[in-house]
């Protein structure tokens, strides 16, 4: 192929400064359309999502163009290291469009001056910068900044290069060629296309504009400056889609379950799935995902809602795909500096991602170990942070908050949004959340369903009837893909035990001892994180040793968490080679998803959707006959956990319409097949279903109002405050660990740094904070963080001394 045209004479025009590189301003521009024509190929049908415009045809004129402005001579000082330039170069790259403006329609115009404007500022900063009906328009002084012979330069780049690129991009039958002519830089040329932008922003603002009619601005904004940052952090490969057959994710020597066979079969269908816990429901999900590979989703996204499994299923994941491949597309390469034609290749087995507010941190553990110690360990934490910001990784492991910031508007909304669409989605353990937030997340789904054309695969062991309704109403009467009776006649492994008192009092704690010592690893869950710190003291004090023991809640630094996660994992796991005798201390962080397998349990009373899950973490794959599961009366309040409420008489409601539900079947050897029943027959309380529906009623009334008010080109400061209320969460320092880590912030180590973290609920920070006990850290700059002066070690974490309901639960 003859090589393409290249801009010689452009050399000394620079896109980005010494400190990031020294890239020219056309070697920037090519890498931008390089990562825009991989978006392309990726999601090759988007644009039927934007209606009849050409939405590539206009994105690729406006990549083109979007950095043009960088040719400022205050800009290329700037970039020199001279002094701050005060203007925006995106708004002088319009001064450009009436070269290619005969190519286009009055909308595609006006698609391709939002696209160049939009890609680093919103509107409302824009319109503030440059103002209209000032005597003197600022725009004269910023046209003033292109001298006329760097004009004509840029228009000479325009006119030989512009629509050979678009052949050798492999984007010729979307992008029109379109015959650059010259016009001379004029402010009221500027204004004019100033303004065609500001008319569209308030059009989609007006009352009565659709949501449909929206989401052109999304995909324009979204596409142009994903491209912008990937080709910025020199991403020099897209991964495609993972082009694995379904049949690649059931490991070998494994059963393929009808569920599964099922699931692959209805990859162009929203999925409901019910399944016993271990009966493969991941592989199920994937199969949905990936289908015979032919037509592979865009990129898959796996939401988890606990850390500790989020970070389990990035491991599991993570091994299932070790020696799969997905497609890539590389960079087209050049011949003595020009570009040339695109070459195929392989990403290898980078395919998993993770992201979640301490992803950095389980990275940051896992890569330590698998190389030397060095700086080196941090860059590619940092470059894998990266990836996931830039969604670049075809499978992500994610919680749904991290996806409901697009629903709360926050910066980056629109390119979060061009992420989703077209991809498939897959929702594990959706009992897990409160109906507010099950609220939020099912609004998201509705807009992703309606206008992104997204996918969705939701599963449980079980779902009572009053959340399928919920779901089914969200997925537009989605498939319902049931184990087979025989599966769940398989899986009935475990034989209910309702026990009077509660699983600290000192007969229980010498039980729990004896099997112990008898072989067994046994799982004891507990409601908050002050009681399973207590029982851990009992066990050791009745006679377990250290390593007889492991305790894991959320108090412990993430550091330590991380480890232990790991440990858990590496002894209790299935088919772990080592399964020494333990007792496993836990709150809710073990219920969702651990792949961990051990032989009885002793739970405090919870609901039974969250009691499924603990019962899910025994016996797992059904190949220890029946294992006993004792579940406790007391205490049957819900501490402070489950069914809150102002009145004490009503706290705790559902946890005591379980237990007498679970009353019915004392002795009894569960079958999974009739939970369902069970549950249902919980929800039909009366105080409870009201409850519940109206709570999640009331949120998804707000939810149907956000979703009216998504704008693209406008992202909303004052909603990050409301985003981050969803979270009870405060980091905080244990005052052993201060100067560890204030010469780690020193330093600059900040991941390291944060390994010393442990998260608080607010209110139990306020409570600290009262009694004297939170202060500032030393020494740490800019960076606000407080220490509690508690105690803390690395067995039981971070304690209080003080046995009142815990804020802090999981």
């Amino acid at each position: 192929m003859k090589p393409l045209p290249w801009p010689d004479w452009l050399d000394d025009l620079l896109a980005k400064s010494q400190q990031y590189g020294g890239e020219t301003l056309a070697s920037h521009t090519w890498d931008v359309l390089c990562r825009l024509s991989d978006l392309y190929r990726l999601r090759p049908h988007l644009a039927d999502l934007a209606g009849d415009v050409r939405l590539w045809h206009c994105l690729y004129w406006a990549t083109f163009l979007h950095d043009f402005g960088k040719a400022a001579a205050g800009f290329q000082r700037r970039l020199r290291g001279g002094p701050a330039w005060s203007h925006r170069h995106e708004v002088l790259s319009l001064a450009f469009v009436d070269a290619i403006a005969h190519g286009l329609s009055d909308v595609e115009q006006c698609w391709v001056v939002a696209a160049i404007v939009s890609h680093h500022r919103d509107a409302p900063e824009i319109r503030e910068l440059y103002p209209a009906g000032l005597r003197k328009d600022p725009l004269s002084d910023l046209c003033a900044e292109l001298q006329p012979a760097t004009a004509d330069l840029l228009h000479r780049w325009l006119g030989e290069c512009a629509n050979p690129w678009r052949i050798g991009l492999g984007m010729a039958d979307v992008v029109v060629k379109i015959n650059p002519q010259s016009h001379p830089i004029d402010a009221g040329r500027l204004r004019h296309w100033l303004s065609i932008y500001h008319q569209w922003v308030d059009s989609l603002t007006a009352a009565g504009t659709t949501t449909t009619a929206r989401i052109p601005g999304i995909l324009l904004r979204g596409l142009i400056t994903t491209a912008d940052h990937m080709a910025s952090a020199h991403l020099q490969q897209l991964p495609g889609p993972i082009r694995n057959p379904w049949q690649a994710v059931i490991p070998a020597g494994w059963e393929t379950y009808p569920h599964q066979v099922a699931s692959a079969g209805t990859g162009t269908q929203h999925v409901l799935l019910m399944a016993p816990t271990g009966s493969g429901k991941t592989e199920a999900a994937l199969a949905w995902a990936l289908g015979d590979g032919s037509n592979p989703p865009a990129r898959i996204f796996y939401t988890l809602p606990y850390q500790a499994s989020m970070n389990a299923m990035y491991d599991r994941l993570r091994g299932l795909f070790e020696n799969n491949v997905v497609g890539c597309y590389c960079e087209p390469q050049r011949s003595e500096s020009h570009p040339d034609d695109r070459l195929r290749g392989l990403f290898g087995n980078n395919v998993v991602g993770l992201q979640h507010g301490r992803a950095a941190q389980a990275l940051y553990a896992r890569f330590r170990d698998g190389e030397e110690w060095s700086v080196t360990t941090v860059r590619k934490v940092q470059w894998e942070r990266n990836l996931n910001l830039l969604h670049a990784r075809p499978l992500k492991v994610l919680s749904p908050y991290q996806l409901l910031k697009a629903l709360f508007q926050l910066r980056g909304f629109e390119a979060m949004l061009t992420d989703y669409a077209r991809a498939s989605f897959i929702f594990d353990e959706i009992h897990a959340y409160e109906p507010e937030r099950l609220a939020l997340i099912t609004g998201l789904i509705r807009y992703l369903r309606q206008h992104f054309a997204a996918r969705f695969f939701v599963m449980s062991a079980t779902f009572p009837t009053l959340i399928l309704e919920q779901l089914s109403d969200v997925l537009d009467t989605p498939t319902i893909i049931q184990a087979t009776p025989d599966i769940f006649a398989r899986f009935r492994r475990h034989q209910l035990y309702l026990r009077d008192g509660e699983l600290t009092d000192p007969a229980i704690i010498t039980e729990i001892v004896a099997a112990v010592r008898d072989g067994k690893q046994v799982l004891v869950c507990v409601n908050t994180v002050a009681r399973a710190q207590m029982v851990r003291d009992l066990l050791m004090q009745a006679g377990l040793s250290d390593e007889q023991l492991i305790l894991i809640h959320s108090r412990f630094t993430y550091g330590d968490r991380n480890r232990l996660e790991q440990t858990i994992v590496e002894r209790c796991r299935s088919d772990s080679a080592r399964r020494p005798p333990l007792a496993l201390v836990a709150t809710q962080v073990v219920e969702v998803s651990l792949d961990i397998d051990l032989d009885t349990l002793y739970s405090d009373p919870a609901p039974l959707e969250a009691l499924l899950q603990r019962f899910g973490r025994v016996n797992r794959r059904a190949v220890k006959g029946i294992c006993p599961v004792y579940i406790f009366r007391q205490p049957n309040d819900g501490q402070g956990v489950y069914g809150r409420h102002r009145d004490p008489e009503q706290a705790g409601h559902i946890v005591r319409v379980t237990l007498a539900e679970l009353a019915r079947h004392h002795g009894d050897i569960i079958d999974e097949s009739a939970v369902q029943t069970w549950l249902d027959t919980i929800y039909d309380d009366s105080l409870l279903r009201q409850q519940w529906l109206t709570a999640y009623q009331n949120m998804s009334r707000q939810v149907e109002q956000i979703v009216n008010g998504l704008c693209p080109f406008q992202s909303d400061a004052q909603r990050e405050d409301e985003f981050e209320q969803m979270f009870d969460g405060v980091d905080v320092v244990p005052a052993c660990f201060e100067r560890d880590y204030v010469n780690l912030l020193v330093e600059e180590r900040f991941i390291e740094a944060n390994d010393y973290l442990v998260s608080i609920s607010k209110q139990r920070f306020a409570i600290l904070r009262s009694q004297g006990k939170v202060r500032p850290a030393e020494e740490t700059g800019q960076r606000r963080v407080w220490v509690v002066q508690t105690p803390y070690d690395s067995r039981n974490g971070l304690s209080f001394g003080d046995m009142v309901i815990d804020p802090d639960w999981s």
